[in-house]
Formats: C-alpha cells, sequence, structure tokens
C-alpha cells in the first residue's frame, strides 16, 4: 500500500525508527568522542511523529532564533536532516576546543561555524547512514550547512526543498552527556513519502 502520510506509521514502525535512532547515536557519540577527545555518552533517543506547528512549537516556536546544522540526501532515499542547537549547546561545544563565551549566536565567528559544522556532519549524517546501512540503501550526503535563523524558517524552507515530504516530520529528541554535562539536542528528519515507504519495505514491514 502507498503511503500518504507518517501519521499511516504505527507503534511497530516507530520502534524500527528508534532502533534506527538508537544506531546512528551511538556512531555520533563514538565519533564525537573522538574529535573532542572526551568521554561522550547519548541515551536513547526519543521519536515522535509530528505535524510543522507541533514541532515548530516544541522547538522553542516559529520566532525562536535558533542554530541550524542540516544536510540534504538523495539517491535511494530523499530527505533533510537538520539538528537545532540553541545558544548553550553550541557555546558547550565550541567550549570543548577553546574557550570562548559566546552571548548570542550573531556572534559566531569563523572558527566557530567550522567547529560547529563538523560537529553536526559527525551527528547527523550518522543517522542518515545508519538507515542506509540498515536498508542496504544507497544515500548521497550533502556536506552540512550551518547558519542561525528562526525556527520557523528552518522548517519552512526544508519542507519546500522535499518533493513531497508530506505534513508531518520525524522528530529525534536525543540527550549527549559530554564529560559528564547533559546537552539537550533536538534532531528534525523529513522523508519524502516515496522513500519512506521504501525504507520499510527494504526491511521486509508492510504500511497499512
Amino acid at each position: 500500500m502507498a503511503i500518504d502520510s507518517l501519521d499511516q506509521l504505527n507503534v511497530m514502525h516507530l520502534d524500527v525508527l528508534t532502533e534506527i535512532g538508537n544506531i546512528g547515536s551511538g556512531n555520533a557519540a563514538t565519533a564525537l568522542a573522538t574529535l573532542l577527545n572526551k568521554v561522550v555518552d547519548i541515551e536513547i533517543p526519543r521519536i515522535f511523529i509530528l505535524d510543522y506547528d507541533k514541532a515548530t512549537e516544541i522547538l522553542g516556536g516559529k520566532d525562536l532564533e535558533a542554530m541550524e546544522i542540516s544536510i540534504d540526501f538523495e539517491g535511494d532515499l530523499n530527505g533533510r536532516m537538520l539538528q537545532v542547537l540553541e545558544k548553550d549547546f553550541a557555546n558547550s561545544l565550541i567550549n570543548t576546543f577553546y574557550a570562548r563565551e559566546l552571548d548570542d549566536l550573531n556572534e559566531l565567528n569563523e572558527m566557530d561555524y567550522s567547529v560547529l559544522q563538523e560537529t553536526g556532519n559527525i551527528t547527523t549524517a550518522a543517522y542518515v547512514n545508519s538507515i542506509a546501512l540498515m536498508t542496504s540503501t544507497y544515500i548521497n550526503i550533502s556536506p552540512p550547512t550551518v547558519k542561525v535563523d528562526t525556527v520557523g524558517n528552518m522548517l519552512t524552507q526544508a519542507y519546500e526543498t522535499l518533493a513531497n515530504a508530506g505534513n508531518k516530520v520525524l522528530y529525534i529528541d536525543e540527550h549527549l552527556i559530554i564529560q559528564g554535562t547533559a546537552i539537550k539536542s533536538s534532531m528534525v528528519m523529513l522523508l519524502e513519502l516515496g522513500s519512506c515507504e521504501l525504507l520499510f519495505n527494504k526491511l521486509g514491514i508492510s504500511i497499512d
């Protein structure tokens, strides 16, 4: 059966996505620990299917200014992965490399952007690579884009980029623990509906 909306996914589908997310987050934690030369743990992520308004609300509201790290992926599966960071997260990451007190996201300099881009490349790509591995699909990942924008613009632009993503997103709530300090991270995945259908077909799971 063709998928017309992510609402067709049930608890079993979410369990599968959670398992993929768990593998992806574990890979991200291992890679980050190597990059930062620090102990990095990550809790099992919680995954929800949300409409755009609810996702925007949970991320802080459409007018909240935040840091976006995004990658586009295409091939057998097409979509976009966003990591949305608030100032405290950006501050914590930057200070694992060098001392820097960031009062506002608009104060980010070229070196700060480089740090966040490299970190985002690891965390976002880890999820997409996990999907590719589990489904034996080919997925090409674009270099990460880092920018400061409002939450509303982030989701709107992501939606307009994809041919048919429906009106729902996969919201991934995760918590990183870097050297004993807990940091909340929000990930949002938008999949074209045809790609979502292929994903579960590859896993041998039907969509009613």
